[in-house]
């Protein structure tokens, strides 16, 4: 059994071009066949239809017998044909001229008189022919070897014209299997095109073939590196076709999972230090409360530190938990109506410490005081808290933090936008990836895991929604996501426009 594509695809096409080849030889040798029948039988006709104007001087008198009989025996020698003259009164007379013979039509090559063959014998074999004789029409017939014969035979019937009536026949014949001499000299032409033309369908097929399947054995001998781990891999394809583009889709597929291993490998690490840290503090900590390292007047502090690292571990275990559910598909959406404004004002005074801590300016800008979009509210909110929680911690202090809302026909636009320095272009394509932390001198001094990201874009995704990020040295970095407006609207209130919260004062006032 054939394993191999290029096997399969050369047995296939030489299956293919022998298959069309022999369907057309033979549909030429009957083309051949039938084109040299019509030939020889238009040339009998002739052949008849003068010896038919033999025949019928010879009855009117105007030429003797012995000189028509003459004439029909060249006639027949030189066509290599059999003549047949049936008379009116039932018999048949004429001449063999070497083309049909057996025992009971001997060879002469002369006008041999009464040819001893059956009127009855005639009408049976060239019951066909009769009718159309007898109304003065010439006719013609291939008869198969069970015939007076004992062999094919090609011939045409002629009436003879006298006086109007048609009382006498000229039957010419000759022997089918004459022509296979002719015919087997175009057959062996035939055949040796067809050698000729299956030999260089058989080359071109392999080269056609291996200049295919070329490509395709280096993607496989690629992958398999590929699977044993090795990803600096890059396979060389000049063609611009299919297998071309499977070369890239490849040389694509292995860019992403080098970007992803070494994005796992830096997630690994990272992880691994975010557990050990604290966990050898705590430790310690514990350690030195146990064995009084520790006073005991101290002892609620550090247990307090304990107690937020606790937490923070918290926090990590469970966005690799939301992360996995929503790559999964185990986090079903719960889509109701949501006036996203509101919901920002709601985490806007949950981060209130971590903005004083950082001096920010807080603007909010909202084209209509309630905006009313259609999502998962809990899932909302953990996309929104994880936009502003990142904005904060990269915001520099002292700098700005700006949050928001704008319509189209369909869609709430939600920006996220924070002053500081701004993001390198080359991170931004890569920004939603898990595990993906970005520029290392940026985020050194920034608590994360790199996968916040990657949930609010996987919480979009299921909200089919998008987000994008635009990132200048002037207008800081604004993250902007989009949300569907519900169907039937809700009436529009007051533009909402320049609120602002300074950290120095207590209430928000308006600029």
């Amino acid at each position: 059994m054939i394993r191999s594509v290029f096997g399969k695809i050369m047995l296939l096409f030489m299956a293919i071009i022998m298959i069309s080849l022999f369907i057309s030889g033979a549909m030429m040798s009957q083309m051949l066949r039938e084109s040299y029948l019509n030939d020889n039988a238009t040339q009998l006709m002739g052949v008849a239809q003068d010896i038919a104007l033999w025949v019928q001087l010879q009855v009117t008198g105007v030429l003797p017998a012995d000189t028509v009989h003459s004439q029909i025996a060249l006639k027949a020698v030189a066509n290599h044909t059999q003549v047949w003259i049936v008379t009116e009164d039932g018999r048949i007379w004429g001449v063999d001229g070497g083309s049909v013979s057996n025992d009971r039509a001997p060879q002469q090559t002369t006008y041999s008189g009464d040819m001893g063959i059956d009127i009855n014998e005639v009408a049976r074999y060239y019951e066909d022919m009769l009718p159309e004789l007898e109304r003065g029409h010439a006719a013609r017939t291939t008869t198969e070897a069970s015939d007076i014969f004992g062999t094919p035979v090609i011939t045409v019937g002629v009436p003879v014209n006298t006086d109007g009536t048609y009382e006498n026949f000229v039957f010419v014949h000759r022997q089918v299997e004459a022509l296979r001499v002719s015919l087997m000299a175009v057959y062996r032409q035939v055949v040796l095109a067809i050698a000729i033309s299956a030999s260089l369908g058989i080359v071109l097929t392999y080269l056609v073939t291996r200049s295919l399947i070329r490509p395709l054995s280096v993607v496989a001998k690629a992958s398999r590196q590929l699977a044993r781990g090795h990803f600096d891999i890059w396979v060389e394809v000049g063609s611009k076709d299919e297998i071309g583009q499977l070369a890239n889709t490849f040389n694509m597929l292995a860019s992403d999972l080098k970007r992803y291993e070494e994005t796992r490998q830096s997630f690994v690490a990272n992880v691994s230090h975010e557990l050990r840290s604290p966990l050898t503090s705590m430790q310690g900590l514990l350690e030195g409360v146990m064995d009084g390292t520790i006073p005991e007047n101290e002892r609620l502090h550090y247990l307090g530190i304990v107690l937020d690292e606790t937490k923070r571990l918290n926090v990590l275990i469970n966005e690799l938990l939301d992360l996995t559910r929503l790559e999964s598909g185990q986090f079903p959406m719960e889509i109701q109506e949501v006036d996203i404004n509101e919901l920002i004002r709601r985490i806007l005074i949950t981060y209130e410490s971590k903005i004083d801590v950082k001096s920010l300016m807080v603007e909010v800008e909202f084209e209509h005081d309630h905006e009313m979009a259609e999502a998962d509210p809990n899932r909302l909110t953990q996309v929104l808290s994880n936009l502003i929680d990142n904005a904060i911690k990269f915001a520099d202090y002292g700098g700005r933090l700006r949050l928001s809302t704008m319509t189209d026909e369909k869609n709430v636009f939600v920006s996220v936008n924070n002053s500081g320095e701004p993001i390198p272009r080359s991170s931004l394509p890569y920004l939603f990836d898990r595990f993906y932390k970005g520029d290392e001198s940026r985020t050194r001094s920034v608590e994360g895991t790199g996968i916040g990201l990657s949930i609010v874009r996987k919480i979009l995704e299921q909200h089919r929604q998008k987000i994008w990020v635009e990132s200048d040295t002037i207008g800081g970095t604004t993250f902007t996501f989009t949300l569907r407006r519900p169907t039937l609207p809700l009436p529009e209130g007051p533009r909402t426009r320049g609120r602002r919260r300074d950290p120095k004062k207590g209430a928000p006032g308006k600029s």
